[in-house]
C-alpha cells in the first residue's frame, strides 16, 4: 500500500514538474524568438535606412557577402552577388547626385524555419529620394526576403521588391 502511494506521489510530482518545465521552456523559447524577431527587424530597417547617411558599413552588415546574394528589383533587374552591390554603391549610391530622403518599413511580418537559423519576411516599404534633383517615390512597395543566421549574425540572403498593380 505504501509503495503504491509513493509511486502515485512520484508520478504526480513528476507530472507537475514536467508541465512546469515545459511552460518555462515555452516562455523562454517565445522570449528568445521575440528577441530574434527584433534583431531581424533592425537588420531589415538598416538595410534600407543606411542610404540616409550613406553608411556603407551599415549596408554591408545587413547582407550576405558572397556570390549567392540576390536582389530582384521592381523593374525586374537583378543584383547578383556582393561584388555587384559594391559596384553599384561606388557608381550610383555614393554619387552625390543620389540622395535618400525618407525610408519606412511598415506592416512587417517575420517567420522562422524550424531550425531557427533561417527567417523570411514581408512588409510594405516607402522609399523616397532623388537622382540628380529628380524625385523618385516608392510608396507601399512590397518587399520580401530571406535571412540566414551566419556566424551568430542575421544577414539578408535575397530580397524582392515589387509595386502593386
Amino acid at each position: 500500500m505504501i509503495k503504491a502511494r509513493n509511486k502515485a506521489l512520484f508520478i504526480t510530482i513528476f507530472a507537475v514538474l514536467h508541465i512546469s518545465c515545459s511552460e518555462t521552456r515555452q516562455n523562454t523559447d517565445t522570449a528568445a524568438l521575440q528577441k530574434e524577431r527584433q534583431v531581424i527587424e533592425k537588420v531589415i530597417n538598416d538595410n534600407i535606412k543606411w542610404a540616409l547617411d550613406k553608411d556603407l558599413d551599415l549596408l554591408y552588415s545587413t547582407i550576405r557577402q558572397d556570390s549567392t546574394f540576390l536582389i530582384v528589383n521592381p523593374d525586374v533587374s537583378l543584383v547578383e552577388g556582393f561584388a555587384q552591390v559594391e559596384e553599384i554603391a561606388k557608381y550610383f549610391w555614393m554619387d552625390p547626385r543620389f540622395k535618400a530622403i525618407h525610408s519606412e518599413v511598415k506592416d512587417i511580418h517575420i517567420n522562422f524555419a524550424r531550425s531557427g537559423t533561417v527567417a523570411w519576411y514581408y512588409c510594405l516599404l516607402d522609399d523616397f529620394g532623388e537622382w540628380n534633383g529628380k524625385a523618385y517615390k516608392w510608396e507601399n512597395a512590397r518587399w520580401t526576403g530571406v535571412l540566414e543566421k551566419i556566424g551568430g549574425k542575421w544577414a539578408i540572403c535575397q530580397m524582392h521588391i515589387s509595386f502593386p498593380k
